[in-house]
């Protein structure tokens, strides 16, 4: 007997989700999947992330083989032609199909899926909106379906994942996945359809990234005629592409590490799939230290005298010297894989700004930070900013760090000109995270750039930049006037333990390369 192939196939993505829907209520989503295969620890990809994750679904390969980040699926079209999405996949086998994805989260329509398959992309930045868009997509009957809800994931970084507000969150977007299944029974092709719900990645407090068990352990449903009641087996992220194509009656491609290596796993069909090749499990800890009491810690290797700031985006964003007190622009988001407990996240999504530096930014200072430098970032990054960062705002008297992805800018501006220090990463780095020190000796005339707490090089600052620089506020993740989120800074990039002293001393990176043990 031949198998049983659907004509149409749903794939309900719900970003942040995990499997804290197994504390939440979530009627719907138990209705649906009461008769089908679920799975409560399919095993989301590594890191756990949203591009890597999705991308692993849509690409049906693992993060190592498809290199896409959350920087850039927002800023570059995919257009991989080695390793094509499922949307170019059905495309080639189905060429006059209908294929619709709708997403929250619009990088996937802009970075996952290619542009030129003749699919509809859609989004909206808010679930209840995206809904309604939705139903009318499954009215036109679409060979393929794929959805992305992203509230959920908001929620967890807002709130802490597993806590009451991302429960409800979950609870809300349950109400939208029965509408959408409602939906296909009234078109009449339910019976036709395979209907599938999963998520990219769970999270643990407010961020995630990392492979702790609430980060990486997620939901798992799979809904129609042939689907086998119980328990799916072992399954990743991945292998949705895998389970696409062969509902649909596709040949899946065979199995690549180092391109697609999307699988079906055992136990969803009544009919036998093949063997799984298993993945070896990993210790569910969480790769970074965590960071130590500020009194305990920071505080015993440096001058709390002179450290007026100390973020370390544990979650939140505050000031450990209780200096400062924020004001948050967009949102910062949080990955539990910094190199100290958590990092955050900045540029097009947000920043914040502080007021409680205006008389020490004025004079000569130290600043110090981790940044996560990945060869995706072709743009500048602002890390910091107490000026506007484009060079035809001379008005402007102040200072900007810019991140690149081959190098850093140091920049201070005195009202009628700028002064930049373009400073490449050393020749032994490749990629991941890279300490960052500038210290400005406004007495001296010099600034003094340290990578990785090895000083890399002095610059001399010309007496027109010693000046006393105007400013009322210093800015985290953006510049002065918060352009991140216009095109001429659409990148985003993470950080960590930003640190602001007042006046310089030559001990600094010495005391922090003790503090962090390197």
């Amino acid at each position: 007997m031949s198998r049983f192939i659907y004509d149409h196939v749903a794939v309900i993505g719900i970003d942040g989700m995990g499997n804290f829907n197994r504390n939440a209520k979530t009627p719907n989503i138990d209705s649906i999947f009461a008769d089908g295969a679920t799975n409560y620890f399919a095993l989301s990809m590594n890191p756990t992330i949203s591009a890597e994750n999705w991308g692993a679904m849509l690409l049906g390969a693992n993060p190592m083989a498809h290199r896409l980040t959350n920087s850039i699926v927002s800023t570059n079209e995919y257009d991989n032609k080695e390793l094509p999405s499922l949307f170019t996949r059905l495309r080639r086998a189905f060429p006059g199909a209908y294929l619709s994805s709708v997403v929250n989260w619009k990088p996937i329509n802009h970075g996952i899926i290619e542009h030129d398959v003749g699919a509809q992309l859609l989004s909206n930045p808010k679930d209840e909106d995206l809904t309604p868009m939705i139903l009318e997509e499954v009215a036109k009957k679409p060979k393929f379906l794929f959805v992305q809800f992203d509230d959920v994931d908001g929620a967890g970084h807002g709130s802490g994942y597993g806590l009451e507000d991302h429960l409800a969150r979950i609870s809300i977007t349950d109400e939208y996945v029965g509408k959408i299944h409602k939906a296909y029974e009234d078109a009449g092709i339910l019976d036709k359809t395979l209907f599938i719900v999963t998520a990219d990645h769970g999270g643990i407090r407010r961020g995630h990234g990392g492979y702790t068990d609430e980060e990486k352990y997620v939901f798992f449903g799979a809904s129609g005629k042939s689907v086998k009641k119980g328990e799916a087996g072992t399954m990743q992220t991945k292998d949705i592409s895998a389970l696409v194509l062969y509902a649909l009656g596709v040949e899946v491609p065979a199995y690549n590490i180092y391109g697609f290596s999307s699988q079906v796993p055992e136990g969803i069909f009544e009919e036998p799939v093949g063997e799984y090749i298993k993945y070896e499990r990993k210790e569910s800890v969480i790769e970074t230290l965590p960071t130590p009491a500020y009194k305990n810690g920071l505080a015993k290797f440096v001058d709390p005298e002179r450290l007026k700031l100390a973020v370390f985006f544990d979650n939140e964003i505050k000031d450990e010297t209780g200096n400062c007190e924020f004001e948050e622009f967009g949102k910062a988001k949080y990955y539990s894989n910094g190199v100290r407990s958590s990092c955050g996240e900045f540029g097009t999504i947000g920043c914040v700004r502080t007021s409680g530096l205006a008389p020490e930014i004025k004079g000569s200072f130290t600043v110090a930070a981790w940044v996560k430098a990945e060869k995706s970032i072709n743009e500048e990054c602002v890390v910091f900013s107490t000026k506007p960062w484009w060079w035809r705002k001379r008005s402007s008297r102040g200072f900007s760090l810019v991140m690149k992805k081959q190098d850093s800018v140091f920049c201070i501006a005195n009202g009628d000109d700028d002064f930049s220090v373009v400073t490449p990463f050393p020749e032994d780095f490749s990629d991941g995270w890279i300490h960052i020190l500038c210290a400005v000796d406004k007495d001296k005339k010099e600034i003094g750039i340290y990578y990785n707490f090895r000083f890399i090089r002095s610059v001399v600052l010309p007496d027109e930049f010693c000046r006393e620089t105007v400013s009322n506020v210093l800015v985290i993740g953006n510049d002065s006037e918060m352009d991140n989120n216009n095109r001429a800074f659409p990148n985003l990039f993470r950080m960590d333990d930003f640190l602001f002293f007042e006046g310089t001393n030559e001990k600094d990176a010495d005391a922090l390369k003790l503090y962090y043990g390197m």
